[in-house]
């Protein structure tokens, strides 16, 4: 084999296996969602307000029976206020232009109420967490 024919064979061979390769290369990137999710040591949690910071924020969404205001207080940060019977799990959807950055979004919890609007004096056993 001349030495231009083992070159080319060799170039094949490394374009092969990245093609081939179980890596993706661009897997989740693009527009998408991400979930809040509460997690409360309270069965009767009523309202929160929050802020979630990250490279981006398009809009945010709530399902079911649940009430949803925000401001947005830049391209990169949103403030809300969730009302109705909040419960363990997912609570806020966030749409985004790139999912893939997920561990860049920070949410945190500013206040909490019981259905009977009374403030919850600590936030102790709180987290508001942002998953894929």
């Amino acid at each position: 084999m001349t030495r231009t024919r083992w070159m080319v064979a060799m170039v094949a061979a490394l374009f092969m296996s990245v093609a081939c390769s179980d890596e993706p290369t661009n897997a989740g990137s693009g527009p998408g969602t991400l979930v809040l999710r509460l997690t409360s040591p309270h069965a009767d949690d009523g309202a929160m307000t929050f802020q979630v910071h990250g490279p981006s924020i398009e809009s945010a969404s709530v399902n079911g029976s649940l009430q949803l205001f925000t401001l947005r207080v830049n391209d990169s940060t949103l403030v809300g206020a969730v009302i109705g019977t909040l419960a363990n799990g997912a609570i806020i959807t966030l749409h985004v232009p790139d999912e893939s950055v997920a561990a860049a979004y920070t949410a945190t919890l500013r206040e909490v109420a019981d259905r009977e609007d009374a403030l919850r004096a600590s936030l102790a056993g709180y987290a508001l967490t942002v998953t894929r």
